[in-house]
Formats: C-alpha cells, structure tokens, sequence
C-alpha cells in the first residue's frame, strides 16, 4: 500500500483508512442514486439531481485530496479539520471558520 505525505498527519492512517472508505460508500451511493434518478424520473428532478451531482463531485474532490496528502487540512486557511468534523462531513473543505 502507498503511504500518504506527511500534510495530514494530525489523522492516524486509522483515521484516514476509515474516511476513505466513508468517502467510497458515499461515492458509490450517489453514482446509484444518480443511474436510478436517471432511469425513472428523466428530467423531472433536475434539482435533486444537481444536489446529488453537487456532492458526489464534493465526495470525489475528498478522495483527490487523501491521494495528495492534503485531505483533513482546511483549504482556506492550511489548518487541520478537526477530527469531529470530517467525521460528520467526511468531503468538507474547510475549517468551521473558514466555512462562514
């Protein structure tokens, strides 16, 4: 297995193995959601469909960042998310700060 750079070390490979595949459930489901959307409602939900484009793309920008080794740091300002937060948001990038 590749080991990831050291810029998101606050997260134990633990941490970060949980995540990812938090991020790959995530990723599958909405690639599901999105085939059946397709298949049964055409272009009747474009706004859903938006939504869920909107956060498999948030989901697939998270697992682009783990493979930089930039995942877990917040965008804006360098800092480390804290743990708590990726948990809830697994694709969040941004410090509680920044996000306002």
């Amino acid at each position: 297995m590749n080991t990831l750079p050291d810029t998101n070390a606050h997260l134990s490979m633990t941490d970060i193995r949980w995540l990812v595949n938090e991020l790959n459930t995530d990723r599958a489901r909405l690639a599901r959601a999105l085939a059946l959307m397709d298949e049964t409602l055409g272009d009747e939900a474009a706004t859903t469909r938006a939504q869920l484009e909107s956060q498999h793309d948030a989901v697939l920008a998270a697992l682009d960042r783990v493979a930089r080794g930039s995942y877990g740091l917040c965008e804006r300002c360098g800092e480390a998310i804290p743990y708590g937060r990726l948990l809830v948001m697994p694709e969040v990038r941004h410090c509680v700060g920044c996000q306002r």
